[in-house]
């Protein structure tokens, strides 16, 4: 990007900044945002405006963020801000958020799900984070009454982490689509009904066991697996080419993965 298209992108994004705090509507949560900015800054920190603050913010070396994010994120009125400030905490090793959002995402869960993007925010923070001592706790979301499309990081996650006692669980998400936004349905974004089916793959060839790829083998012929469905109509044809070419793609990579020789040291 050219440098006067980055400064246009900023200077419109700075006028919608100036139009939203002079709207009286969001003076609680810009007091709350103030005040968060306030300790930040005490720490160190310099920040004026909230996009100078997003999941790339910190390193692990600023855990000293991680209660002052605490102690403001349910003050926020408005989710959008919660759920902003929330990703600031994905960061491998910010392991003294992980009890709240662990409870912030059972909120979310069936029978509450509602699709809305707290809980992916909420979902991706804790796969970042990536915290060692709740894995019972992340294998209880793996559980069919808990799956949505959201549970896919979760899955990523746990593939990452190489946890052994969640294979047998990322075998039996391999087959079926799952709960999604109502609103997606019908549009291009349906097809994250099969993420997590998707990430189950991904996180299967992270161990690098040939013996996993007989679960795998049947996704690179998406078209014979019946569940692998949209409407019958010109999108719907459309977005099942999609999803076949990306099954299989996913599928060539996994194999490729399991069978791969584990290098010899030197």
């Amino acid at each position: 990007m050219k440098q006067r298209e980055f400064d246009h992108i900023v200077k419109d994004l700075w006028e919608h900044e100036l139009e939203f705090r002079k709207n009286p509507k969001n003076a609680h949560d810009l007091q709350v945002e103030q005040e968060l900015f306030t300790e930040l800054n005490a720490l160190g920190y310099n920040f004026t405006w909230h996009l100078q603050l997003n999941a790339g913010a910190f390193t692990e070396k600023d855990k000293t963020v991680i209660p002052i994010f605490l102690k403001y994120l349910d003050e926020f009125e408005n989710k959008n801000f919660k759920d902003k400030y929330l990703c600031c905490l994905g960061v491998k090793g910010f392991y003294d958020a992980t009890e709240y959002l662990l409870n912030e995402y059972s909120t979310h869960l069936p029978p509450s799900y509602d699709g809305s993007w707290s809980l992916e925010a909420i979902s991706q923070t804790i796969a970042k984070i990536q915290d060692p001592r709740f894995i019972d706790t992340y294998l209880s979301f793996l559980n069919d009454d808990k799956v949505v499309f959201e549970t896919c990081h979760i899955v990523e996650m746990l593939g990452k982490m190489k946890v052994e006692k969640a294979i047998p669980y990322l075998i039996k998400l391999l087959d079926g689509e799952r709960k999604t936004a109502d609103n997606l349905y019908g549009t291009s974004l349906e097809d994250t009904k099969f993420f997590v089916s998707q990430e189950s793959i991904k996180a299967l060839a992270q161990f690098k066991n040939p013996e996993y790829m007989k679960y795998v083998e049947k996704f690179l012929e998406p078209e014979k697996i019946s569940w692998i469905k949209y409407p019958d109509t010109k999108d719907g044809r459309n977005f099942l080419k999609s999803t076949h070419t990306k099954y299989r793609k996913i599928a060539k990579k996994a194999i490729e993965k399991m069978t791969l020789k584990p290098k010899t040291k030197r």
